[in-house]
């Protein structure tokens, strides 16, 4: 493949490159420190427990009240964080390979290379903040609740998504108009298009 073709991806690549790598790091860390991790977490809701049983004791509704907001999928807010953190290793190789290909799918099409290195920003960029997102969230499960952790990374998850889908909403666009044979036609072609 030519180099000058994945020039001006070439961002976006290095940053997928980066997730692949981070979530192999990530993997070995998990199978190293499972044991650890799930202990740190049951022994983090025992506490809680503790603490809400003692408030129910006093009769501190405030901290009761806190304790019913810690609902959990699988009955276990350690298990819900074990499987946030290994969650975090399955987006990482996942969307590294999703973003891999799609970015070499943009280097190929005619779109010029201002927006070809925009596509490589906002994929890139996507590709290495989603995945830290479930990390966080599950780190933060035991303590705020599955519901409470998720709300509490909303700011991550809500601009990494909307990266990633806006950027395979354009890249779609992309190929449906080199499909249709429109990217030679007036402002598309000034904007978007390069041509020999």
């Amino acid at each position: 493949m030519d180099k000058q073709l994945l020039s001006p991806v070439r961002h976006g690549l290095i940053m997928a490159v980066i997730a692949l790598i981070s979530g192999a790091l990530w993997a070995g860390f998990l199978a190293t420190q499972h044991a650890s991790l799930h202990a740190g977490f049951e022994s983090q809701q025992l506490t809680i427990k503790q603490e809400v049983h003692m408030a129910h004791s006093y009769g501190e509704s405030d901290v009761m009240h806190a304790s019913d907001s810690h609902h959990n999928h699988s009955g276990s807010l350690a298990e819900d964080a074990m499987q946030r953190l290994l969650r975090g290793h399955i987006h990482f190789m996942g969307l590294g390979v999703l973003v891999t290909a799609l970015l070499l799918v943009t280097a190929l099409t005619t779109l010029n290379k201002y927006w070809k290195k925009v596509l490589g920003w906002s994929f890139g960029l996507g590709v290495l903040t989603y995945p830290p997102a479930w990390i966080l969230m599950g780190f933060r499960t035991v303590a705020l609740g599955a519901e409470g952790a998720e709300a509490s990374v909303m700011w991550l998850f809500g601009p990494s998504v909307a990266l990633l889908l806006l950027s395979m909403g354009m890249l779609l666009a992309v190929l449906m108009v080199e499909w249709l044979g429109w990217q030679n036609r007036g402002f598309l072609a000034r904007y978007f298009f390069s041509h020999p």
